[in-house]
């Protein structure tokens, strides 16, 4: 799933990753069997734009949709002007964020 993140806070994928600097590819293993993983930002140069952030998520047939989407919300929450998964806007919302990981996973199979 490719995760697009607008957001003012150009701090957000050291505080995503844990890391103090961060490179492409980078990755972190998230709580319920799924994977983040970082491809790069893009940096506008207009003032009071905000910077475009893109992720992977990664997760196999036995995630825990649920504990995935809290997680994610929590760390987003506060910090995102817009997100998009799979270039489909969508509401910061957990119950939302869960329901396209559990549609995803029923693609899957």
């Amino acid at each position: 799933m490719d995760i697009e993140i607008q957001t003012h806070n150009r701090f957000l994928p050291f505080e995503l990753l844990n890391k103090k600097s961060v490179l492409v590819n980078d990755s972190i293993e998230l709580p319920g069997n799924a994977k983040l993983s970082y491809n790069g930002s893009l940096i506008r140069k207009s003032v009071g734009l905000p910077e475009i952030v893109n992720f992977t998520l990664t997760f196999g047939s036995g995630v825990a949709a649920g504990v995935v989407a809290n997680w994610i919300y929590d760390k987003l929450k506060n910090k995102t002007e817009k997100i998009s998964i799979d270039r489909k806007e969508i509401q910061l919302d957990k119950e939302e964020i869960k329901r396209i990981i559990e549609e995803h996973i029923k693609i899957e199979r």
